[in-house]
């Protein structure tokens, strides 16, 4: 087996594993809203990361069988694919066990995203070994901060029982779709100018939410 090849498969196993294992660590820190037993229980994310893992496979499944098209609308029906499979897993998670705070919710959809990306990863590795490096340190973080600001959307709709859900997904998708899009269409913008911004958008989006989070659960 090539070095290069162990190179690439270390890389593309360690970057989300490593983002799981940070993100694990610092949902041990957020205090519980009601009793010891019930913050033990909300802070397993291992289930969430390996559903994702899991569900990647029938949800990439999905986007194979769908008939090909051309333009924006079919990065869009892509992106609301993955994103909708992402969330099933912490969506389930957060009505069995009953979790009311918003930050919780969030980091148990980065878990499922994380899970999600890790099989992509192995996935693209075999067909594509330089794409799955790049995809490491781009798709990776991006799909983690989707899945967030869609987390952090289903959390509040929990937390105020009356909030919506369907921004935080419609506005995944959106970010998603241009991502992928602004592989092809760089529209003058050098190549990779625009999924990085949306990545770095994306990101700030999350730091933004979190904190938002906090507020509303602190004060």
């Amino acid at each position: 087996m090539p070095w290069s090849f162990v190179a690439h498969l270390l890389l593309v196993l360690l970057v989300p594993l490593l983002l799981f294992g940070g993100v694990n660590r610092w949902g041990k820190r957020i205090p519980p809203r009601r009793s010891p037993s019930d913050q033990k229980a909300e802070l397993s994310l291992l289930p969430s990361f390996l559903g994702g893992f899991v569900v990647a496979f029938p949800t990439l499944a999905v986007l194979l069988i769908l008939p090909p098209g051309e333009g924006y609308g079919t990065y869009l029906r892509l992106a609301a694919v993955e994103e909708l499979g992402k969330a099933l897993v912490p969506m389930l998670l957060v009505r069995l066990r009953g979790t009311v705070s918003i930050r919780k919710t969030i980091l148990l959809f980065v878990a499922s995203a994380l899970g999600f990306s890790l099989f992509e990863n192995i996935l693209f590795l075999v067909k594509d070994p330089g794409l799955s490096l790049l995809r490491s340190f781009t798709s990776v973080p991006l799909h983690a901060a989707l899945s967030a600001i869609f987390g952090f959307a289903y959390g509040y709709s929990r937390y105020q029982y009356k909030a919506r859900t369907l921004w935080g997904g419609a506005a995944a998708i959106l970010l998603h779709g241009i991502y992928n899009a602004g592989w092809k269409y760089s529209m003058g913008i050098p190549i990779g100018g625009i999924p990085i911004g949306i990545l770095v958008l994306s990101i700030g989006i999350c730091g933004y939410l979190w904190n938002a989070a906090r507020n509303l659960e602190e004060s």
